[in-house]
């Protein structure tokens, strides 16, 4: 194509010339050579006769004037000379003499003219003339030939208008002719744009695709530059323009590389901005650069999908992250007596476990102090239960200033308290007893501003060889009723030999080496929390309501023994299927049939785990009858029940009566003592329940308040499970765990987050998961169970402060 084109320009040009010569050949084009002969003798004359004018006059000096003027003004002429007959230069100008001496001579360059002056008829001289010579060559005179000067010019300006007017022509042959128009047709149903550049980044052709996405004409695009649309760097969050040389198909074409999934920011018109994925190869091979091929595939709806995906997840992790510090707040409050602040009986066995095994891992000692308020009982009968609350918060708040530090202080039951010593050695331990029965003997209150607190104190330490924790404190026990024997407000330390006079810890040597780790209490208790929170919650009370009654009539070992049975009484109910374990409504008698073998499952758990024939022996019989009947016809009556067993069926049948159920709403304290008193003569026996009625009637919800309390951390645990499965995008983890939220959440009548979590639920179960939805949700079951939790610990806090009132 292209030797065509240049042969066609060739035979235009010779066209072109043939007609030039033709028309000077029949005399169109006048001769310049005779134009310029007959110019130069007119100009000649011309001076002749200015020149004889002035000799007439005799006016030299202007005549030499006027002729060096006219050298000066005429290029073509050299120099000028007026000379007289008798061979006088009269006026020289342009160095004459020397030019017509060389032209005389024969040198060549010069063409000279004369021309005679006459004065009076008379001859007077001459005006001599010298004028640059034409060329004598033959590339000098085609060269100065004004014909050759305008075939040279024709043909260069028709070689450039040629070369203008191919160059237009081949870009639109390109355009229209090179890409088939089936082809142009096939890349317009491509739904990605596509651009041909050429090797400057021009445009040559976009598709429908390109031209659509952008919102700019075919036609137009073809016109410009890709570089010249508005490029800025999905990389750069301050919105630069893209420089031209990073621009994927320059790097193509410059480098004559494939370039891959950049990605690049288009600003629209409107404001918005386009997202494309670009990919560019180089055209041409063996390294010429002809140009590149780039697609554009819009990624707008994908990245602002992956933008708001990722801004979910940051919320999801952010409010996640807030529930765990919630739910490490309410733990804390979980793990304090509502009264008093200190350490309850749960806690306070969970971190003595560690002190121990601590202590004997290093060898350094342990210390304990049981406390006991003298005469509370004589407080709370001459001045009121508000009074005796007050007492043991002064008391509790003296021990946590003296011990809280580097001491773990336990409100242990009732009056007592305990406080652990780690690293203290037995005598570092009876000063500081002594110090702090001082301390509350120097208690004084405002009303009654008459009553004096006085406390007995027993101490002991690991070097008596204690087999377990409860042994320890069992031995601070016996020297506490030790001291109050002896008198009250005084402290009594540890001695095998008081032991041996008192008489306690012989009274139970058949216990000695059954240990009951209370880590191994506390896992189970988190198993059946695991499997239903809402039965984990319901054993804690009754563990609750146990030790408040038995810290009366019972010693330590036998309090501790009741609170460990109350914890895992339900522990079968781990071996009990969810759909009815977790069933929202009323048991069949089919179900019901089979929930009844989670008391065996438990039993046989318990026994196992602890090998306490007392510890099984209590919880194998807290479904016994006194009066005889109910279910289990073997099972004792009566006194033959133990004691344990006994209390523990009542405080389990007051939480079951007082609990709100899905199908039925609990009943006031009053109505449940009453239930337990129409009961007593053949279901419960009657001293006991009225011992029960006198302990708790004093502030019957304060289990009530601790079990919302485990609601919301247990609540708080669970979502906190769940959002993690949302993050980690397990689908089956999403599905169990928001289905056991559901029925926890309806069970306690929280519907807003049984809600969430049955969306939650749906949303999993689907083929094809909607993430964003699904994030939504969960962070809207978040926001649900992060103000629930706000809630409860704004209303702990009051309480605490009203409390401490």
């Amino acid at each position: 194509m292209y030797l065509q084109s240049v042969r066609l320009a060739i035979a235009l040009v010779c066209v072109g010339a043939s007609l030039i010569l033709g028309a000077h050949w029949f005399g169109l084009i006048p001769d310049s050579t005779k134009a310029n002969a007959k110019h130069r003798r007119q100009l000649s004359e011309t001076i002749a006769m200015n020149a004889a004018a002035h000799v007439r006059k005799r006016q030299f000096v202007d005549l030499q004037t006027t002729v060096q003027t006219l050298v000066d003004r005429n290029p073509d002429l050299l120099s000028v000379g007026i000379r007289n007959t008798a061979g006088v230069l009269q006026v020289d100008s342009g160095h004459h003499a020397e030019i017509w001496e060389q032209q005389a001579a024969g040198k060549s360059g010069v063409d000279a003219i004369q021309v005679p002056i006459t004065l009076r008829r008379a001859a007077w001289g001459n005006v001599e003339l010298c004028f640059h010579a034409p060329e004598t060559t033959v590339a000098g005179a085609l060269a100065e030939h004004p014909l050759v000067r305008l075939l040279v010019f024709f043909c260069g300006v028709g070689v450039v208008a040629y070369t203008v007017f191919v160059g237009k022509v081949l870009r639109v042959f390109s355009n229209t002719q090179v890409v088939p128009e089936r082809v142009r047709q096939a890349l317009d149903t491509l739904a990605e744009g596509l651009l041909v550049l050429d090797e400057k980044a021009r445009i040559i052709l976009a598709n429908d695709a390109f031209a659509r996405t952008v919102d700019v004409a075919t036609e137009y695009l073809t016109e410009m530059s890709a570089d010249a649309l508005p490029w800025q760097s999905a990389d750069d969050e301050s919105c630069q323009p893209v420089a031209s040389e990073q621009l994927p198909w320059n790097l193509a074409i410059a480098d004559s590389t494939i370039q891959t999934e950049r990605m690049l920011w288009l600003q629209m018109d409107d404001g918005s901005r386009r997202i494309f994925s670009v990919n560019a190869a180089p055209l041409g091979g063996n390294g010429a650069r002809r140009g590149a091929l780039a697609t554009f595939r819009d990624v707008t709806h994908i990245e602002e999908h992956r933008a708001e995906l990722e801004r979910m997840l940051m919320l999801l992790r952010s409010s996640r992250d807030e529930i765990e510090e919630k739910n490490r707040e309410l733990e804390i409050l979980a793990t304090q007596d509502a009264l008093t602040g200190c350490l309850n009986r749960r806690a306070f066995f969970e971190r003595f476990g560690k002190r121990w095994t601590e202590s004997k891992a290093s060898g350094q000692p342990l210390s304990c102090i049981m406390i006991d308020n003298d005469h509370f009982k004589r407080v709370n009968d001459s001045y009121g239960h508000a009074t005796g609350d007050e007492v043991l918060r002064q008391v509790s708040k003296v021990l946590k200033q003296r011990h809280g530090v580097n001491g773990i202080v336990c409100r242990y039951g009732g009056e007592e308290f305990c406080v652990l010593l780690p690293n203290m050695t037995f005598e570092q331990a009876i000063e500081q007893a002594e110090v702090t029965r001082q301390a509350i003997s120097e208690i004084r209150l405002a009303d009654p501003a008459d009553l004096r607190l006085t406390a007995s104190i027993g101490v002991s330490e690991t070097r008596f060889d204690a087999e377990d924790p409860q042994e320890l404190i069992n031995q601070a026990d016996v020297c506490l009723y030790a001291a109050k024997r002896a008198g009250r407000n005084c402290v009594v330390p540890f001695s095998p030999k008081l032991a041996e006079i008192e008489g306690d810890l012989s009274q139970h040597a058949d216990r000695k080496g059954v240990e009951i780790p209370y880590q191994a209490v506390a896992a189970l208790v988190a198993t059946l929390s695991y499997r239903d929170a809402k039965t984990a919650e319901h054993s804690r009370r009754v563990a609750d309501l146990c030790t408040r009654v038995a810290s009366g009539f019972m010693d330590t070992y036998d309090l501790h023994l009741v609170e460990i049975a109350a914890l895992l009484h339900d522990i079968g109910k781990v071996g009990v299927p969810d759909h009815i374990l977790l069933k929202p409504g009323p048991l069949t008698k089919s179900e019901w049939e089979i929930m009844s073998r989670h008391d065996r499952i438990g039993v046989e758990i318990v026994e196992s785990a602890f090998e306490s024939p007392e510890l099984t022996r209590i919880i194998e019989t807290h479904h016994a009858f006194y009066g005889g009947g109910g279910r289990e016809k073997h099972l004792p009556i009566g006194k033959d029940i133990p004691l344990a067993a006994r209390l523990l069926t009542i405080c389990d049948s007051y939480d079951a009566i007082v609990s709100d159920r899905v199908y039925r709403k609990g009943r006031s304290h009053e109505e449940a003592i009453a239930e337990l008193r129409r009961c007593a003569p053949s279901q419960f026996d009657p001293d006991l329940v009225e011992r029960f009625a006198a302990a708790i009637s004093c502030n019957p919800n304060v289990e009530i308040n601790a079990s919302k309390n485990e609601a919301a951390i247990q609540i708080g645990y669970q979502v906190e499970r769940l959002a993690t499965a949302v993050d980690d995008q397990d689908a089956e983890g999403m599905k169990s765990l928001a289905a056991r939220l559901g029925m926890y959440a309806r069970s306690y009548n929280i519907n807003a987050i049984a809600m969430a979590a049955q969306r939650i639920e749906i949303h999993a179960c689907q083929e094809e998961i909607r993430w964003i939805e699904l994030l939504k949700d969960t962070n809207q079951l978040l926001d649900i169970c992060r103000a629930t939790q706000t809630d409860l610990l704004r209303r702990s806090l009051d309480h605490s402060v009203d409390a401490t009132r």
